[in-house]
C-alpha cells in the first residue's frame, strides 16, 4: 500500500552522455599507443646514456647483408606501371564523363610519362616524369583515395626507383660503402644524436627501403625509434564537465500494490556523476546517479482512500567502456533505501476506517518490500535505457573519414590505442610508414595540470609534412593561401616584393622542427630559389627560433627571438645577385614565421553537441620544450586562473 517511485523517463541523462560518447569515439579513432606509468604511465622511460650505439653496430653488420638482386627489376616495374595506367583509364571510363576523365589524366601528368617510355627516353627523364606523377597522385583532393590512383602512385615510385638503381651491382657496392661511412659518422656521436644525425639515419633508411634491403640497420632502427610520437591527455574534469549535472525532476506515479491503486507524484533531487577508471586499451567511465526520491500519493481500495508519503535514497552505477568498436555497457547496479509513512486513511464509515487501518498495518511490511523492489527495478531499467540510447544514436564514421585522408596523402594508418587512469584519458599514436622513425622515448611527464595536454615529437613532422613536401615546389601564391587558411591575413610586409617566386624543397629534410632545451626551431630547407629571371641553385635554409614567454593575461605563447635567418650551408660568399635574392627570400617568408605563435584562443562552435563546451574558449596554459618533444597544456579562458611555464 506504500507509494513507490515510478518515473516516466530519466531524461536528464541521455543527451549529455550521447554527445560524450561521440567525443570519446573521436578520441579512439584519432588517438592511439598507450603509455605506461604503473598502469599507463606518462613519465619518461629511463634510457641508457648511449642507447643509440647499436645503430653503429647494426650498420656495420648490414654491409654484408646487402642483396642487389632485391632491387626492383626495370622491365617488370615498367609493365606494372603500364598496367596501373590502364586500370585507371578503365576506372575513369566507367565512373565519370569523358571530359572529366581527360582532366584527371592531364592533372596526373600521365601522358608525358607514357610518351617518354614509348620513345625510350633516358632513365633520368622517365624517372623525373614518374616522380611528378607520384607527387600529383598524393594530396588533399577528393578522388586521390581510390584504389587505382593508390596503385598508380605505388607503381610510379617503384618504376622510378628501378630506373635509378638499375645497375644493381654498382648500387650494391655503393650501398655498402655508404653504410660504412654512416657507421663511422654515427660512432663519432658523443652525446645524444642531433636532428641532423637523425636526418642522416632517415636518409639511409629511405635508401634501403627504395632498394628493398632487409638488413640489420632497418630492424635495429625501428626497434630503438618505436615509441608513440603523438600523445593526448584529457583530464577527468573535461569528462565531468560533459556529464556531471544536478537532477531536479518530478514525475507522475501510477501503480498498483496489493490491490491498491496508487496515484501521485515523485520528485527526485540528486546528481549524475562520472568518474574515470583505470583501463588499458579502452576508456572506462563509471556513471553514477545518486539522489533522494520523495513521493506524495493517494491510494484507492474499495472506496477507502489512503494518503502516504515516502522518502528514498537511490544510487545507481554503470560502467561504460569505449574503444574502436564503439560503446559497451556493464550491468546497472542499484541500491536503495525506502521509508513509507501512512498519513491518513479516509472513509465515511468509522468501522471501515478501523478495519482498513488494521489491514494496512498488517500489509505494510509486504507493501514496503514490493515498493522497494519496484523502485530498484524501475530506476535500473530507466538508467539502462537512457545510457544505451547513447550507443544507438547515429555517429559520424570518423575512422572511415580518417582513412580517406590517409589514402590521399599516402600515409599508413597509425598504430593507435587509448586508455584511462583515475585522473585522465590518455591516447597515443605512432605515425610512421615503412622505414620511417618514431620517437626513441616516451614523452616527458606532465608536471603541471591542464584540461587538455598535447605532446608532439619531432618525428611526426618529419614523417608527415616532411614526407609530403620532399622534392616539391612551393610558389608564393601557394604560401599566401597557406597563411590565409591558418587564419592570418596574408599582407605583404613593408618593402616586400609582390613578384611571384618559387622554392624547391630538399628531398632529405625539407622541414625543420626541432624542440630541444626550451627552444623550438622552425624552418625549411630548399635546393633552388627563383624569382623572375633570377635563380639561386644551391642548398638554402630558412629558420626561425622561438621561446616560451608569458602573456599579459596569464597564458603562454611562443615568441620569435630573432629575425628569420637565411643560411646557405657550405657557401662562403654570395654574388651580388645572389645576395639580392637572399633579401627576397627573407621578405617572402617573413609572414610564414610570425612573431608570435599559439597566441590565438581556440573557440568551440556555439552549436557544439555538448552544451557544456558550446562557445567556450581555450588558451595555452603552459608550454614545455625538451628532448625532441613539444608539449602544450590547454585550459578554458579564465583570467583568474594562474599557470606556470615549463622551459
Amino acid at each position: 500500500m506504500a507509494g513507490p517511485f515510478t518515473p516516466s523517463r530519466l531524461s536528464f541523462f541521455s543527451n549529455r552522455f550521447s554527445a560524450l560518447g561521440r567525443c570519446a569515439a573521436s578520441l579512439v579513432v584519432t588517438g592511439v599507443g598507450l603509455l605506461g606509468s604503473g598502469l599507463l604511465g606518462t613519465g619518461q622511460v629511463a634510457r641508457a646514456e648511449q642507447w643509440y650505439l647499436p645503430i653503429e653496430t647494426s650498420a656495420r653488420e648490414s654491409v654484408d647483408q646487402i642483396d642487389p638482386e632485391r632491387i626492383a627489376d626495370v622491365d617488370q616495374s615498367r609493365e606494372a606501371f603500364r598496367s596501373a595506367v590502364e586500370e585507371l583509364r578503365g576506372h575513369l571510363s566507367k565512373t565519370t564523363s569523358e571530359d572529366n576523365a581527360a582532366a584527371w589524366m592531364t592533372y596526373l601528368a600521365i601522358e608525358p610519362v607514357v610518351r617518354s617510355i614509348d620513345s625510350e627516353a633516358n632513365d633520368r627523364t622517365i624517372s623525373e616524369n614518374l616522380d611528378k606523377v607520384a607527387r600529383r597522385a598524393t594530396g588533399v583532393f577528393p578522388g586521390l583515395e581510390i584504389r587505382p590512383i593508390d596503385r598508380l602512385r605505388s607503381a610510379a615510385h617503384q618504376y622510378s626507383d628501378a630506373l635509378r638503381y638499375r645497375r644493381k651491382d654498382v648500387i650494391g657496392n655503393a650501398l655498402g660503402k655508404q653504410l660504412e661511412r654512416f657507421s663511422d659518422q654515427w660512432a663519432d656521436i658523443k652525446q645524444s644524436p642531433t636532428p641532423d644525425d637523425i636526418a642522416t639515419l632517415r636518409l639511409m633508411l629511405d635508401l634501403l627501403e627504395r632498394t628493398d634491403q632487409h638488413v640489420a640497420l632497418v630492424d635495429q632502427s625501428r626497434q630503438l625509434f618505436s615509441s608513440p610520437n603523438v600523445v593526448l591527455h584529457v583530464d577527468e574534469s573535461v569528462v565531468q564537465q560533459a556529464i556531471n549535472r544536478s537532477v531536479d525532476q518530478t514525475t507522475p506515479v501510477r501503480d498498483c500494490i496489493l490491490g491498491t491503486s496508487i496515484y501521485g507524484n515523485a520528485t527526485m533531487n540528486g546528481s549524475v556523476l562520472a568518474e574515470l577508471e583505470p583501463s588499458v586499451g579502452s576508456i572506462r567511465v563509471r556513471l553514477a546517479l545518486t539522489g533522494t526520491v520523495s513521493t506524495n500519493n493517494i491510494g484507492f481500495n474499495r472506496g477507502v482512500r489512503i494518503r502516504t508519503t515516502s522518502n528514498a535514497f537511490v544510487n545507481s552505477t554503470r560502467m561504460v567502456e569505449i574503444d574502436d568498436n564503439g560503446l559497451s555497457f556493464g550491468p546497472v547496479m542499484t541500491d536503495a533505501s525506502l521509508q513509507t509513512d501512512v498519513n491518513s486513511i479516509e472513509h465515511r464509515l468509522r468501522l471501515v476506517r478501523r478495519i482498513a487501518r488494521k489491514k494496512a498495518a498488517e500489509q505494510k511490511p509486504l507493501a514496503d518490500r514490493i515498493a522497494h523492489r519496484k523502485l530498484v527495478r524501475r530506476v535500473s531499467d530507466e538508467f539502462a535505457d537512457e545510457t544505451e540510447q547513447a550507443s544507438s544514436d547515429p555517429s559520424p564514421n570518423l575512422l572511415g573519414k580518417l582513412r580517406v585522408w590517409l589514402n590521399r596523402l599516402d600515409f599508413d594508418e597509425p598504430e593507435r590505442q587509448v586508455g584511462s587512469t583515475g585522473e585522465a584519458i590518455i591516447a597515443s599514436a605512432t605515425i610512421r610508414k615503412g622505414n620511417q622513425l618514431a620517437s626513441p622515448s616516451t614523452p616527458p611527464a606532465i608536471e603541471t595540470p591542464a584540461e587538455i595536454a598535447i605532446q608532439i615529437h619531432e618525428s611526426v613532422i618529419d614523417n608527415t609534412l616532411g614526407s609530403y613536401l620532399a622534392g616539391r615546389t612551393l610558389r608564393k601564391s601557394d604560401l599566401d593561401q597557406l597563411i590565409e587558411r591558418s587564419g592570418r591575413t596574408s599582407g605583404a610586409s613593408e618593402g616586400a616584393s609582390e613578384e611571384e617566386f618559387e622554392i624547391d624543397f630538399d628531398r632529405s629534410r625539407p622541414i625543420i622542427f626541432e624542440s630541444r632545451n626550451g627552444k623550438l626551431v622552425l624552418g625549411i630547407r630548399g635546393t633552388r630559389f627563383s624569382q623572375g629571371s633570377r635563380e639561386l641553385k644551391r642548398p638554402l635554409e630558412i629558420v626561425a627560433p622561438y621561446r616560451v614567454v608569458s602573456s599579459e593575461n596569464g597564458t603562454f605563447v611562443l615568441d620569435r627571438t630573432e629575425e628569420v635567418q637565411i643560411n646557405f650551408p657550405g657557401t662562403k660568399r654570395l654574388s651580388v645577385a645572389q645576395a639580392g635574392l637572399r633579401n627576397s627570400i627573407k621578405q617572402g617568408f617573413a609572414e610564414a614565421f610570425p612573431q608570435t605563435l599559439l597566441n590565438q584562443p581556440l573557440t568551440i562552435p556555439s552549436d557544439a553537441k555538448v552544451d557544456a563546451f558550446a562557445g567556450k574558449s581555450y588558451r595555452v596554459r603552459w608550454i614545455d620544450i625538451r628532448d625532441g618533444w613539444l608539449t602544450v597544456g590547454i585550459g578554458a579562458s579564465d583570467p583568474t586562473l594562474s599557470s606556470t611555464a615549463m622551459h
